[in-house]
């Protein structure tokens, strides 16, 4: 049996919320998360930035840094990086194959009270991959919340909240409060927490549970300031260190805050690392990140105008994503917009309304994706021309079509969107996105 194709065919059991399945499949597996130490990253946006920012960074350090993050865009490779790699397929299939050896048996004799889902599977993997070569450190992105999500199983030496706004309402509640609440759920007792958080409804409610857990608490916006900006350097201070001269190489100015959390995690953690701050280390890491469809451009492509990529799927990416467009002099683009169920969608196009000539509505592959039927009735509310495609690479080609030679387009919406978009210009086949 194909190992991808039963880690796919784990998508049946949903989505599963609570840590008893994960940690007892840990304990199955000898724990392998305690072979190093972790550092756990949750928030609504830009934790997967964050992660990729200061693994670059860590791995520039000398150190071989793990990474774990979701969802992938194209294949499950990418969720598990080791130094500067992705996991080949040829390893991922061998730990598959061990996963399911040890998972089957398991159920049988009650040890698992229930089949671990797709991402309790692939979380276990990652650990495991990074205990198999040795990782120095692993950097691990929630992927749902915080409180509940597979990788809380973990027993954290840092965790980091990156920001805190209105997303996965249905599973996470209604307020920022209650957001709050889920992802303060990786605040350790004991153990130190970095945030990024500029919400005070939700820096409060962090607060609170980090006093509640003795965790020492550390806001990034005043352990790493921001001095000063020339063209595309900046230079960030902390008590511990000048950082001059520093060239970001992901797109946008949100990113300098996210760096200043990144820098700020490292402070904390390389100690317990046994590592100095290095500026040096620091300046290689954030020039080398690279972090697809945030913010992607994709240039020179056959047959097809400039893309711009960006996963933005809920009203604070969008609000991000607003800001790059309006400081961007081109044109207005055509976007191709595909969402899930769920998000707050009259409020992402409204933002979007203004800064996009028209829109072509489609359809990711996966469950949970909105119908772009329905999306249609609201995207005629505010942009003139709206056409649905369902397909998404044929909805592609005619965005292509509405901008031609004099605008560009931009695909956004969600990040299994951005997926399909880059899995169709690849000429190698691709098993597709995953909804978790």
């Amino acid at each position: 049996m194909d190992m991808v194709e039963w880690l796919y065919s784990l998508q049946h059991f949903g989505i599963k919320l609570g840590l008893h399945n994960i940690s007892a499949l840990l304990r199955l597996l000898n724990h392998p998360e305690r072979s190093y130490p972790c550092v756990l990253i949750a928030g609504t946006n830009g934790k997967g930035s964050v992660a990729a920012m200061l693994h670059e960074i860590l791995n520039a350090s000398g150190l071989t840094a793990g990474m774990f993050t979701s969802p992938h865009l194209i294949r499950p490779t990418e969720r598990i990086r080791i130094g500067r790699d992705e996991i080949s397929d040829s390893d991922l299939t061998r730990l598959l194959k061990r996963m399911k050896a040890t998972i089957e048996p398991a159920v049988q004799r009650g040890d698992l009270e229930a089949h671990p889902s797709f991402f309790e599977v692939i979380t276990a993997t990652a650990l495991e991959a990074f205990r198999e070569r040795s990782a120095d450190v692993a950097v691990l992105e929630v992927g749902l919340g915080g409180r509940l999500d597979a990788t809380n199983a973990v027993d954290a030496d840092l965790s980091i909240i990156v920001n805190i706004d209105l997303d996965h309402v249905k599973s996470l509640g209604p307020t920022v409060e209650k957001i709050a609440w889920e992802k303060a759920g990786i605040i350790k007792q004991g153990v130190p927490v970095v945030s990024g958080a500029v919400r005070q409804r939700a820096i409060s409610v962090l607060q609170r549970v980090a006093r509640e857990r003795n965790a020492e608490w550390i806001d990034a916006r005043l352990a790493v300031s921001f001095e000063s900006e020339n063209e595309d350097r900046v230079t960030l201070r902390s008590s511990a260190a000048r950082y001059e001269d520093l060239r970001i190489g992901l797109p946008g100015r949100h990113q300098i805050d996210n760096a200043r959390v990144a820098l700020a995690a490292l402070e904390r953690i390389a100690p317990r690392l046994g590592i100095t701050v290095d500026p040096d280390a620091v300046r290689a890491g954030l020039d080398a990140v690279r972090w697809p469809a945030r913010l992607q451009w994709l240039r020179g492509l056959p047959s097809l105008p400039d893309l711009l990529i960006d996963g933005a799927h809920n009203p604070a990416g969008v609000e991000t994503l607003v800001g790059y467009l309006r400081a961007n002099q081109r044109p207005k683009p055509v976007m191709l917009f595909g969402a899930m169920t769920g998000k707050l969608l009259p409020e992402m196009l409204g933002m979007l309304a203004p800064l996009v000539h028209s829109i072509v509505l489609t359809r990711p592959d996966v469950k949970r994706a909105a119908d772009p039927e329905e999306v249609a009735l609201l995207a005629r509310e505010q942009i003139e021309r709206v056409e649905v495609v369902a397909d998404p690479a044929e909805g592609l080609q005619r965005a292509a079509a509405l901008a031609g030679d004099q605008r560009y387009v931009l695909v956004a919406g969600s990040l299994y969107l951005a997926g399909a978009i880059l899995a169709s210009l690849e000429p190698r086949r691709a098993p597709g996105p995953v909804a978790m």
